[in-house]
């Protein structure tokens, strides 16, 4: 990780003994269930709920994309995210990621698309909310044609159920920005099978351990949402083993541009020699692309709510 980076997030962590002790003392003999767990190796911070992890953010991957995995059912040791599936190893459970930047390809691991991460502070606060503000450049052939300042806060309450509110600006550097993704095509019944993927991405668990039903504002199911432009989608989450239920509420913010945003879906239970596919996240640039001239911003933001049923 570079210097700076490890140096800001170590001085946050730092904090941490002080700030855990602070709040159980405001709680007195009443225990919060809600606490911080660190990983040195990684830098990466945990909220455990009565000691079962509920969700882990990790400042940054071998791509140079931060991430959260896992991200589970809160209370529960069920895992909602796939990190680095075997079909597409690039997948970090919830990530960004721009698909092409002036046709240079940044979803997958490719030398002519790198991000790097510029800056990171991460702060675990005594209320339990966690902070981490980033900025990150998007370098294409060796130019940085995009920086992007990104400020990520998750809300945790006591119950485990939990809500990570994204908020992202890039601008355009040297040079004009423009941000597509692979040309979308329809299937023969008539859903959009392939291509639109690009932005905030949640790979959700396979199939078998986990069955998911997805619907849309509109009132549209599953494969149906795929491309359709909605204010929200709602991902009703089961583990086929235990039971256990969460409903996962993933919001377009009014100010975004195109809202309500066209949203990418993948809901398969076959794929992948019955491993299923699920990659759930609006796009911006399903349909189309999006430009920014030099200098020019786009702000993007997201609010995610997990929720036990």
């Amino acid at each position: 990780m570079h210097s700076n980076i490890r140096h800001v997030v170590r001085q946050a962590l730092r904090c941490m003994p002080f700030l855990l002790m602070s709040h159980s003392i405001a709680w007195g003999v009443e225990r919060d269930p809600r606490q911080f767990v660190t990983e040195p190796s990684t830098e990466s911070v945990t909220m455990s709920i009565s000691g079962k992890p509920c969700w882990t953010y990790v400042p940054q991957s071998r791509e140079g994309k931060p991430y959260f995995h896992p991200l589970t059912i809160p209370g529960t040791d069920v895992v909602l995210t796939a990190f680095r599936p075997p079909d597409h190893v690039w997948h970090l459970g919830l990530w960004f990621s721009w698909k092409f930047i002036n046709g240079v390809n940044f979803w997958e691991p490719d030398t002519n698309g790198v991000t790097r991460v510029l800056s990171q502070t991460v702060f675990p606060a005594a209320d339990k909310t966690f902070v981490t503000d980033v900025l990150l450049a998007y370098i294409a052939k060796g130019t940085e044609t995009v920086r992007e300042k990104r400020r990520v806060r998750v809300i945790t309450q006591p119950s485990g159920n939990y809500t990570i509110e994204w908020d992202s600006t890039f601008t355009a550097q040297e040079t004009e920005a423009v941000f597509s993704s692979t040309p979308v095509k329809k299937d023969l019944s008539g859903n959009w099978a392939t291509g639109g993927y690009s932005g905030l991405l949640w790979r959700f668990t396979d199939s078998p351990a986990m069955s998911y039903a997805l619907i849309n504002e509109e009132h549209l199911a599953d494969v149906k949402t795929c491309g359709k432009k909605s204010a929200s989608l709602t991902i009703l989450a089961t583990a086929v083993a235990s039971g256990a239920k969460a409903k996962i509420i993933f919001r377009d913010n009014p100010e975004n541009p195109r809202y309500p945003t066209p949203w990418f879906v993948r809901h398969s239970t076959t794929a992948h020699k019955g491993r299923g596919y699920y990659l759930i996240g609006p796009s911006a640039v399903f349909h189309e692309p999006l430009k920014l001239v030099r200098g020019e911003s786009a702000r993007f933001r997201y609010t995610l709510t997990v929720e036990r049923l």
